[in-house]
């Protein structure tokens, strides 16, 4: 019976399929020393939540090769026959369980992925960014714009009396930042909340507590911690005088800023940056690209929140005078961002594609070849306004021209366009990172 169980495996290791549909994807199977065999994955796996059972309901011993965090080691110590059901949780959080059966001599194997973990998925990277957008236009845009006096005419001297005006009219723009805010953290709590419930539910198990010792568990509490520490900060400040400020002490992003940035270096580090050979590096560009795409992506929603309550307040004059300041300013930022975003795109891409043919022949490579397309539009989108919608609205609060008065209208109909482009990006995105790279 010996020599059918090791003529199976052979059979097995041949015939099986390449990849599947799961990031700790199987790619080879081998006997091992004494009476077991070797799965190989694609990925690091973790010990814990590691299970191997025989048909007849007998669990196997199953445990991570100790000079291979990639291989699975199970005994077949006592079996009479191979059919063997596995699963194994990678490091990335994902579940691929599979079935050795010697009587059709194939690998199943299948991904586990509930709604919860892939809504889950979805809302932590939107509200990231989004929260990271509504402090960079709150402290990074808003503020200077309005510390400096806006854009205006050349001999202008009325700056106080301006400031004086926009404060006044920029409580209505920050009610609504702070509403947007807290809806945001709300959204990212429910987020945490799902995750766990998510991959527990596809592990079949209840036990938090090895959840919580897995790559994916610390990750998820970096995420919780960073969260509670904007939010705390946040608190603080919306409990203060400073809250309805146009400048407010700086401290108070800072702490935020720097809680959500450890955050997003949580994500890149249990997802697919920390899998490869430049791991390190990855995961660095990873929290890097995840935080320009904050700036620029979130900073389009905070905008589109504050500026139009802003200018009910204001005359045409000083609204057009507030909106160009801001605008310019943002503009700034966003063109520091593309080129990031452009940059540590192409590096991730080259690390995750094994060639070209990637982007057309797999299911990540199509999910990234759709962001490639969106991303596109938004940066044509970006462009135009830059070169010609931004030059228009400028010139409009100089006084040079009053033809260029509806800028402002045209501009707020296009940042209205990049933001729905920015929603489908985020769902492409959200889909990309629970497909497993080539």
């Amino acid at each position: 019976m010996r020599v059918r169980i090791w003529l199976s495996l052979a059979i097995l290791l041949f015939a099986g399929p390449a990849t599947a549909a799961a990031h700790s994807a199987l790619q080879g199977l081998a006997p091992s020393q004494g009476d077991g065999f070797r799965l190989s994955f694609s990925a690091p796996v973790e010990s814990a939540f590691l299970r191997a059972m025989h048909r007849d309901g007998r669990n196997l011993a199953a445990s991570i090769d100790p000079g291979d965090d990639q291989t699975v080691l199970i005994s077949l110590a006592s079996l009479d026959s191979l059919d063997v059901r596995w699963r194994v949780l990678s490091r990335d959080g994902h579940v691929t369980e599979g079935r050795l059966d010697s009587a059709t001599a194939a690998v199943i194997e299948s991904p586990r992925r509930s709604p919860a973990s892939v809504v889950a998925d979805m809302l932590a990277f939107a509200t990231l960014v989004g929260l990271v957008g509504l402090l960079a236009v709150r402290f990074v845009v808003v503020a200077p714009a309005w510390r400096t006096g806006g854009t205006r005419p050349p001999g202008s001297s009325w700056t106080e009396h301006w400031q004086r005006t926009v404060d006044r009219s920029l409580r209505r723009g920050l009610t609504a930042w702070w509403r947007t805010w807290w809806s945001l953290v709300a959204a990212a709590a429910a987020s945490l909340v799902l995750g766990p419930i998510g991959l527990l539910a596809e592990l079949d198990s209840s036990d938090l507590g090895a959840l919580a010792g897995t790559r994916w568990g610390i990750a998820w509490l970096v995420q919780a911690a960073g969260l509670a520490i904007a939010a705390a900060a946040a608190l603080a400040l919306g409990r203060s005088s400073h809250r309805a400020e146009p400048d407010p002490p700086r401290g108070w992003g800072y702490a935020a800023g720097i809680a959500l940035g450890v955050a997003a270096a949580a994500i890149a580090w249990a997802g697919h940056a920390s899998s490869g050979t430049d791991a390190a590096i990855g995961i660095g560009i990873d929290a890097v690209h995840l935080w320009a795409t904050g700036i620029w992506l979130g900073g389009l929603a905070a905008l589109l929140a504050i500026v139009p309550h802003t200018r009910r307040g204001l005359d045409a004059a000083d609204a057009t005078r507030f909106s160009a300041a801001v605008v310019v300013r943002f503009s700034a930022v966003a063109i520091v961002c593309v080129g990031t975003l452009v940059v540590t795109g192409i590096y991730r891409a080259i690390a995750e594609l094994t060639a070209v043919d990637d982007l057309v022949d797999t299911g990540y490579g199509q999910a990234l070849l759709v962001k490639l397309i969106v991303f596109a539009v938004l940066l044509i989108g970006g462009v135009y306004n830059r070169l010609v919608l931004h030059p228009r609205l400028e010139r409009a609060a100089l006084g040079l021209r009053d033809t260029d008065a509806g800028a402002g209208h045209a501009l707020r109909i296009s940042v209205a366009a990049e933001i729905v482009m920015a929603v489908v990006l985020l769902v492409v995105v959200g889909v990309l990172v629970n497909l497993p790279p080539p």
